[in-house]
């Protein structure tokens, strides 16, 4: 009886080192979640969708993320949506090609017959040229945008981006400490 009891008190003390970590990392991107609406600016909306599809995130962090504790104007979110909205068509075309290059690899590697690297140079070339220039418009944008800022915004933007990555690094800390082999996606 004294032996189940120690091996139930084993598999609690696992049981927990495996759950407290994700409990906590799960914590941590709740506040991180809070943070970002809780000083809203009540535009996620266009900011929020255009920051996803155009990538935006070339700060390490979406970009409409940063913006929403800039308390910003409206006259800076009229000129944030516009910078947007300037490559609304451009960013759309980049997906789509993105996306048939990429179907293309996948056609030919799921085919039957035998495939080289050479047969998926073109397709691999096309998305590292459009990654590039992709790369390019986001710091093209992301430099427009803050020059629309103040330096009290900038000053603001830069404590979120602290507390971001300083979450982040707690996040992945966990992982490191549940024995996790895999850690969340950066």
């Amino acid at each position: 009886m004294a032996a189940t009891r120690i091996q139930g008190v084993f598999m609690v003390s696992k049981l927990s080192r495996g759950i407290v970590p994700v409990i906590m990392a799960l914590i941590l991107v709740v506040a991180v979640a809070h943070v970002a609406s809780s000083k809203s600016t009540g535009f996620g909306g266009h900011m929020g969708h255009h920051g996803m599809h155009g990538g935006m995130s070339v700060l390490g962090v979406p970009l409409p993320l940063l913006l929403r504790t800039a308390n910003l104007t409206d006259a800076q979110k009229t000129q944030i949506h516009a910078i947007f909205q300037a490559r609304r068509a451009s960013r759309k075309s980049e997906h789509e090609q993105l996306k048939a290059a990429k179907e293309a690899i996948a056609a030919k590697f799921t085919s039957t017959g035998p495939v080289a690297a050479s047969d998926l140079a073109g397709s691999v070339s096309t998305i590292t040229q459009l990654k590039s220039q992709m790369m390019s418009e986001q710091i093209q944008d992301a430099i427009a945008i803050r020059n629309v800022l103040t330096p009290a915004q900038l000053t603001q933007i830069s404590a979120t981006k602290a507390k971001l990555d300083s979450i982040h690094a707690e996040m992945k800390a966990l992982w490191a400490q549940s024995g996790s082999e895999s850690t969340p996606a950066e």
